[in-house]
C-alpha cells in the first residue's frame, strides 16, 4: 500500500518565498509544522492508501485530463479555520477545472468524488496547538505577494510519513 494524491507545484522560486514566510511564523508561541519548499504544492485530490498496482491506472487516466498549460498566483496569507496557514492561489479556476475532471476520470477506478468544494491553496503551516500571538504574524503576510508562474503538468505523488514529516516521491508526471 502507498499514500498518494494528485498536485500541481508552482515554479522552484515561488515555493522558495513562501517557506521564507512559512518560517517568519516561527516567531509565535504556537507550536506549527512548517512545510520545506520541496513539500509545497497544490492538492487537486488525495487518495489516500491504495494498493501500489492501482498506480499505472490512475496515471492512465490523468493522461485523459483536457487542459493548457496555465497561468497561477500565490499571494495573500490567510487561515484555514485554526489549523492551517496558507497562501491563497489565482489561476481562472483552472485547478478547479482540473480537479474536477480528475474527479470524474477516478470514479470508475473507485475513487469517490470529493464532498467539500474545491480551494486551491499552498499550506504554509499546519497549526497543532494555537496562541494568540500567531494572528498577529499572519496579520503581517496578508497582503503578500510570492510570484507567478505557469503550471505545464500534473504529477501524482506518494507520500511518505516519517516523524520528521512527509517525503514526497513523484510517481508520474502528465503534461497539461
Amino acid at each position: 500500500m502507498v499514500r498518494v494524491f494528485i498536485a500541481v507545484e508552482p515554479a522552484k522560486e515561488i515555493r522558495e518565498r513562501l517557506e521564507v514566510a512559512g518560517m517568519s511564523l516561527r516567531g509565535s508561541t504556537a507550536r506549527l509544522t512548517l512545510p520545506t519548499a520541496d513539500q509545497m504544492h497544490i492538492t487537486l485530490k488525495f487518495l489516500g492508501e491504495i494498493p501500489e498496482v492501482k498506480i499505472p491506472k490512475i496515471a492512465g487516466a490523468l493522461e485523459k485530463v483536457r487542459g493548457a498549460p496555465f497561468q497561477l498566483q500565490a499571494a495573500r496569507v490567510s487561515t484555514f479555520g485554526r489549523r492551517v496557514i496558507k497562501a491563497e492561489v489565482t489561476d481562472q479556476s483552472c485547478c478547479a477545472d482540473i480537479a474536477k475532471q480528475i474527479d470524474g476520470l477516478l470514479l470508475p477506478l473507485g475513487f469517490p468524488k470529493e464532498a467539500r468544494p474545491f480551494s486551491p491553496h499552498i499550506t504554509l503551516a499546519r497549526i497543532k496547538e494555537y496562541a494568540p500571538d500567531l494572528q498577529e504574524k499572519t496579520d503581517a503576510l496578508c497582503d503578500a505577494e510570492f510570484g507567478t508562474c505557469m503550471i505545464e503538468e500534473i504529477l501524482l505523488k506518494q507520500s511518505t510519513l516519517t516523524p520528521r514529516g512527509s517525503i514526497y516521491t513523484t510517481l508520474a508526471r502528465v503534461k497539461l
